[in-house]
């Protein structure tokens, strides 16, 4: 007996796709049986999956250890992206469709043996899932629950959509407010150096005024000490102040060579995608090219066989006109 609706979910996206109406009708039967008439209704709202989603969520279930190593994977990529590691980037780019089609193909097998096989278009369907597990956590939750009702997409930027892509969501997530503090990232703390100041007076500058002055007289030693100290503090403020400039254009450089990493390749992503279009593009082309001849051949093969039918209509009508004169004629 069905008593919440998690256990009706999970028997029913855990069945092939032909038995799921079915299933859900006998469960709305129990729940109503039992009086409890808003778990009817709620299990009768749950939706069919499509064949792509039953097909990834069968895959939940019967290969989870493989699974594990997409998301294992999946991890790595997206520290990368959070790191904006360039190197890590491309090179986890590059493996990341070649891990996608083996699971893909895996899944299909699952699919096969379960008695379900899938066309060229639900694969396809299959694999835009695995892309946008890997591209985004809420996707992969989403994918976790076994309970997709569609097959998701990433367009290769930004997050991937999961409103109502699942059967029903997970109502024990915490629901904890972001502290926006942590997400902002802490800025250097800027000091000012400051250097001494000069003394007012004109300590110095009045010696040949002074009749009968010696040199020595006119030049106060401790003045000249506190004069060369406040000359050294200046140097250094400035040096400082230029060894924090150099040090700023430094970091900015640093940046701007990650974010030309990071962009090199998405770039470099965006065109394997690309590739990858025209390859289905060419595909797509030749098959049309081969239809499109074999429809010639089949149109001059019908247009021959109608001559044919022709000729031999003319002719039974000659023989049959051939038979009424003979006919007449005799008369």
């Amino acid at each position: 007996m069905i008593l919440h609706l998690r256990a009706a979910v999970e028997q029913l996206y855990a069945a092939p796709p032909t038995r799921f109406t079915a299933l859900r009708s006998e469960l709305v039967a129990e729940a109503r049986s039992a009086g409890e008439r808003d778990l009817a209704a709620s299990i009768g709202a749950l939706r069919k999956p499509t064949t792509a989603a039953w097909a990834v969520n069968h895959f939940v279930r019967s290969r989870p250890d493989e699974l594990e190593q997409l998301r294992s994977f999946a991890e790595l990529l997206r520290e990368a992206q959070r790191t904006l590691d360039a190197d890590q980037l491309r090179l986890l780019g590059r493996e990341r469709a070649t891990r996608v089609d083996a699971v893909a193909e895996r899944i299909a097998e699952e699919a096969a043996q379960a008695g379900q096989r899938l066309g060229a278009g639900v694969a396809q369907e299959v694999r835009d899932t695995l892309t946008a597990l890997i591209a985004d956590e809420d996707a992969e939750a989403s994918v976790l629950t076994g309970s997709l009702v569609r097959a998701l997409t990433y367009s290769g930027f930004g997050s991937v959509d999961v409103a109502d892509v699942v059967a029903m969501g997970d109502d024990d997530a915490p629901d904890d407010a972001v502290d926006d503090d942590a997400a902002t990232s802490r800025r250097p703390a800027l000091s000012v150096l400051r250097g001494g100041g000069g003394r007012g007076g004109g300590g110095g500058g009045g010696g040949e005024a002074e009749t009968g002055a010696d040199d020595e007289e006119a030049v106060d030693p401790v003045e000249a000490v506190d004069l060369e100290e406040r000359r050294r503090s200046r140097r250094a403020a400035t040096r400082t102040r230029l060894q924090s400039a150099l040090d700023a254009a430094r970091g900015a450089l640093r940046s701007a060579d990650r974010q030309v990493g990071v962009l090199s390749a998405r770039q470099e992503e965006v065109t394997e995608g690309i590739a990858d279009l025209e390859r289905r593009l060419a595909t797509a082309r030749a098959r049309l090219e081969k239809v499109t001849a074999q429809l010639d051949e089949a149109g001059g093969i019908r247009d021959r066989r109608e001559a044919e039918e022709e000729a031999a209509q003319q002719a039974l009508d000659a023989h049959d006109d051939a038979n009424d004169d003979g006919h007449d004629d005799a008369n």
